[in-house]
């Protein structure tokens, strides 16, 4: 199934004609759920640099040209903390409760209320959310609410790093963003231990649930697994460059992402990182491809050998072009995983072992002047079981909506190959 899988991919790749550009999705889908929320939070993350690009282009260039070169500075420091400071925590911190309230939904529960508390230093409290739970309700579907926020701000940091790998180079107004959504599962993990936290109350449900397998999981190995993560992502380099030097130093609204240069003009970033899952942490080797102008990334992974045996393989390809105005991208994914068990309309579902979903998202580009727009189309099907940011049980996957690219008039485009 794996080989066929990657010769279909390949002729996919060999037969069309491809190029490297991002594309910002509104999606809608009845039941609103995790990839809905972090592909349009990417979006409004899209507007809201390409509105800086057009307001404060024009303020900075006022500034260093009528005043001292330390008002500059000054304008650069407050617009990072007054604004991309607080609306990437609004934002983000939402996309992480509201994380939490999708799994409870799928479950048959409700939301009651979201509170946002103020970011540091104007507030020392944190954000959370109070839900209503379902009369029926298994341990795992616990452990899928305690995952259900870092998971939501993971699926939007993956929707954000292949962007930013398409475009080959890191505007600083996604930096926070980046740093914020990416880390959030391991940095909340390594650095808080509230005993009403995610990571402590899922280590709490998941020990409890397989105690009698003599299985447990440390706060130890998952603070190591977190430091691992944190340090071997490439990309928090990028984005604390972005920010913190590129921007706030130089004055620079983006800089270059560099890939390990491999034979034949192919540029390859590899990467770390675990997550939560109702049967345990998996550990993920994600291995990014730039060939020309294409994209593609296949990842593996497993469950730590401590704890129940798992595995999962996964690729992408983005922007497969078989037409001038039609682009494909591809996602596939099959598993072994040990049994879960969930309630779906009052009636229990198991789901164990081998496992699979597919994905292809259709656009076709309607208008293309200054700025591209066009229509998307998800379809897809997964077999019962756990995936990030999908629903637990089998089914037809069907989102739609429309994308955009809006592109800034002074941007130099990078080269690829470079």
């Amino acid at each position: 199934m794996i080989q066929k899988s990657f010769i279909i991919i390949l002729i996919l790749l060999i037969a069309t004609k491809t190029s490297a550009q991002q594309k910002h999705n509104i999606i809608y889908q009845k039941q609103f759920y995790h990839n809905i929320t972090a592909e349009n939070f990417n979006t409004t993350f899209h507007f809201y640099h390409h509105l800086d690009s057009l307001i404060t282009s024009k303020i900075s260039f006022t500034l260093k040209e009528n005043f001292s070169l330390v008002t500059y500075p000054i304008f650069r420091v407050g617009k990072l903390f007054f604004t991309n400071y607080i609306l990437t925590d609004y934002l983000l911190t939402m996309n992480h409760e509201l994380g939490h309230g999708y799994r409870m939904i799928e479950a048959g529960g409700t939301i009651n209320e979201i509170v946002y508390n103020w970011p540091p230093p104007f507030s020392n409290k944190f954000s959370f959310i109070t839900l209503n739970r379902p009369p029926k309700f298994t341990d795992q579907q616990e452990l899928m609410i305690n995952l259900g926020g870092s998971e939501s701000n993971l699926f939007f940091s993956d929707i954000m790093r292949k962007n930013i790998l398409l475009d080959y180079e890191f505007q600083y107004n996604y930096g926070l963003p980046y740093l914020y959504s990416s880390n959030d599962m391991p940095g909340y993990t390594a650095f808080v231990n509230r005993e009403a936290g995610d990571p402590n109350r899922y280590r709490k449900n998941f020990n409890e649930l397989y105690s009698s397998n003599g299985v447990k999981l440390t706060r130890k190995k998952i603070k190591r697994y977190s430091y691992l993560t944190l340090f071997t992502d490439p990309m928090n380099f990028y984005a604390l460059k972005s920010v913190f030097y590129d921007y706030l130093i130089l004055g620079k609204n983006k800089s270059e992402i560099k890939m390990i240069s491999l034979n034949n003009g192919v540029k390859y970033l590899p990467r770390f990182r675990f997550e939560y899952t109702p049967f345990g942490p998996e550990l993920v080797y994600q291995n990014y491809f730039k060939i020309s102008s294409f994209l593609f990334n296949i990842n593996f992974s497993h469950s730590d050998s401590d704890l129940p045996d798992a595995w999962r393989i996964k690729a992408n390809v983005w922007n497969l072009r078989p037409h001038r105005k039609l682009s494909l991208d591809l996602s596939g994914q099959i598993w072994d995983q040990p049994s879960i068990e969930f309630y779906q309309d009052n009636k229990l579902i198991e789901a164990s072992g081998l496992g699979s979903q597919i994905i292809t998202s259709i656009n076709y580009d309607l208008i293309k002047n200054k700025h591209l727009y066009g229509l998307t189309v998800h379809i897809g099907y997964k077999s019962n079981g756990y995936v990030l940011s999908e629903q637990l049980r089998k089914g037809l996957i069907l989102r739609g909506g429309f994308f955009i690219q809006l592109s800034d008039s002074k941007r130099k485009k990078i080269r690829k190959n470079d």
